[in-house]
């Protein structure tokens, strides 16, 4: 995909509108989520997790919570960034890919996730962060063919 003669950029391949939309329609869930749980409505958090749940995020640590915001943050942002073809679009998308894969490692690894939220929930997050990495690479990818700028 190169520059038409008169210098203006290529077209967006439509595949790139389609997922971005579906990234960003998964991160606004995400985000909705996030703000639910984080300040504390237990009716929620009861409804989507259980019992289980109410105890796990009760005192979710500070640092996995600065974390969890990272793979928000770059998940809402990196598809609208990828849309305006920015330089940051891949930069976002793999900040928000990182995040997701440290909080999927700790969590399994030390607060017992699986066992506190179940194995429905589980599944779903891991089918959550690999998406995410797939969107990075997805945004990688499109670099080189000017889809997005370098």
């Amino acid at each position: 995909m190169s520059s038409a003669p008169d210098g203006t950029p290529p077209r967006r391949p439509w595949h790139l509108w389609v997922v971005a939309f579906l990234v960003l329609a998964l991160y606004v869930g995400g985000a909705r989520d996030y703000l639910l749980i984080l300040t504390g409505d237990t009716g929620y958090i009861r409804e989507q997790f259980g019992a289980g749940g109410l105890d796990y995020f009760a005192d979710y640590p500070i640092p996995l919570r600065l974390i969890w915001t990272l793979n928000i943050i770059g998940g809402l942002f990196a598809p609208i960034l990828l849309v305006v073809r920015s330089w940051w679009a891949h930069r976002a998308a793999a900040v928000s890919a990182g995040a997701q894969l440290v909080l999927l490692v700790v969590t399994f690894a030390l607060l017992d996730r699986w066992s506190m939220l179940g194995a429905m929930t589980s599944w779903f997050d891991i089918g959550i962060g690999v998406l995410t990495v797939l969107f990075a690479v997805y945004c990688w990818v499109m670099r080189p063919q000017k889809a997005i700028q370098s």
